[in-house]
C-alpha cells in the first residue's frame, strides 16, 4: 500500500532499548498521544564481528507534542537512553 503522508506527523523521541520503549508507549498511552512506532535495524561493525540493534522511533501528530511532552516529563527518562528529535 502506499503512504499517506499529510505532514501531521512528526518525529518526537528514539531509543534502542525495548524496556524505555515500553515505557513511552504506556506514558502515551496514558495521556491520549497518537503515535506510530517504526522499527529500524543498526548494524554495526566492531572487529570484524557484525552487531545489530534495533532502534525505535516515535512519531507523534504534530498537534500532541504539548501533550507528548507532558507524558515524557511524567515518566522522567534518562538522556542517554533517550533521543530527543524536537
Amino acid at each position: 500500500m502506499t503512504e499517506k503522508n499529510h505532514g501531521r506527523e512528526i518525529a518526537f523521541v528514539e531509543t534502542y532499548d525495548e524496556a524505555i520503549k515500553s515505557t513511552i508507549e504506556k506514558a502515551f498511552l496514558n495521556h491520549g498521544v497518537s503515535y506510530l512506532i517504526k522499527v529500524d535495524k543498526v548494524r554495526d561493525v566492531k572487529k570484524g564481528l557484525f552487531e545489530s540493534r534495533k532502534k525505535f522511533s516515535f512519531y507523534i501528530n504534530r498537534y500532541q507534542q504539548d501533550e507528548a511532552k507532558a507524558a515524557m516529563l511524567e515518566k522522567n527518562m534518562d538522556e542517554d537512553k533517550v533521543i530527543y528529535l524536537i
